[in-house]
């Protein structure tokens, strides 16, 4: 570094809380809602059948509730490439918490900007930390949710990969990855809208007690099924389909993405719930990776039970755990749901 030049840090710190636009719109296809609830196993009519959306009180298919995960995820990755010296990508970074604020539904139809801005980076013990929020709003429906994202890099420092990490990642990444990217343009915070007073269709509030269990649910999966996820979302990192990129960042095989295993289980809660709509916030912590062995399926056991109930709002908080092979997924993971 020669003087006048900013440290790694330095450059880190100056670009924490600039907000950044997508410079065109995402127009979320009717398609687009069935192959991603089908990447996350949701059946959910309302993602499925316009008839029940509609009577639902909808304007026509709803989206899933991580659906971010395909247009935020692009703005993020372009976001962290300007901010981060080095190709994050490249290092190893993993995913460690994931939050959401749900102001209004995404639809069919919606004409998406994604928002994004680096929120906090600190260094600890050599690993880089950092926490990207996305905001979602529609050319003419304003903000309708809000995202924080928190991954873990291994730092400029780290040694524990070897020296030919970027060169093996590069030989298995998708190839064309910076064709065609049209930049981030700076832009001001949004105001963020008050609570929304909308009721939507849910199990009965009145037919639910604190403490009570809800349905379990047995999810398999598979190689096929983490594979047909990049393809839908467009996650570029190859710890999820290359072993030997996986085994080099220091994983003992092939992952399943944090977002596919959230995903799920959002479509886990709904169903039992009903309106993916009614649900205002969900917060989960990745404490265990879920490694999908090459010739058969991760079996991961998700449960749910209501912690509380509030009676003069109607609305309650559901604690929801995940588990493979008796080893927790996810560390303390929340929902709010707004019940009718």
């Amino acid at each position: 570094m020669t003087s006048g030049e900013l440290t790694r840090a330095e450059a880190i710190d100056q670009a924490i809380g600039k907000v950044y636009t997508t410079a065109d719109y995402y127009e979320v296809g009717r398609e687009k809602i069935r192959e991603f609830a089908r990447a996350l196993h949701d059946d959910n009519p309302l993602h499925w059948d316009d008839a029940q959306a509609q009577a639902a009180g909808h304007a026509t298919l709803v989206a899933p509730l991580t659906v971010v995960a395909i247009m935020g995820a692009k703005a993020q990755a372009q976001l962290l490439a300007k901010a981060v010296p080095g190709d994050l990508l490249k290092s190893g970074v993993l995913q460690v918490d994931q939050r959401f604020a749900f102001h209004r539904p995404i639809e069919a139809g919606d004409r998406l900007y994604c928002d994004v801005s680096l929120e906090a980076y600190r260094c600890v013990a050599g690993a880089d930390l950092f926490t990207v929020k996305t905001l979602v709003r529609d050319v003419d429906k304003g903000v309708l949710q809000e995202s924080w994202t928190s991954l873990a890099g291994p730092g400029e420092d780290a040694d524990r990969l070897p020296d030919d990490f970027e060169d093996i990642v590069t030989g298995v990444m998708f190839s064309g990855g910076d064709s065609h990217v049209q930049p981030l343009a700076p832009t001001e915070p949004e105001q963020i809208p008050g609570d929304s007073d909308v009721r939507w269709s849910t199990v009965d509030f009145d037919s639910l007690t604190e403490g009570m269990d809800l349905p379990s649910r047995s999810q398999q999966f598979t190689r096929g099924d983490v594979i047909n996820y990049i393809g839908v979302s467009g996650d570029p990192n190859p710890i999820h389909h290359s072993a030997r990129v996986a085994e080099a960042a220091g994983l003992d095989t092939v992952v399943a993405q944090a977002m596919l295993t959230l995903g799920t289980a959002a479509g886990y809660l709904t169903s039992i719930v009903g309106d993916p709509a009614a649900f205002r916030d969900m917060s989960a912590r990745f404490t265990s990776p879920v490694y999908v062995p090459a010739h058969e399926p991760a079996v991961v056991e998700y449960t749910a039970k209501i912690k509380s109930l509030d009676p003069e709002t109607r609305r309650g908080l559901i604690v929801f755990g995940a588990t493979l092979n008796g080893k927790r997924v996810f560390g303390r993971c929340t929902a709010t749901v707004q019940f009718a």
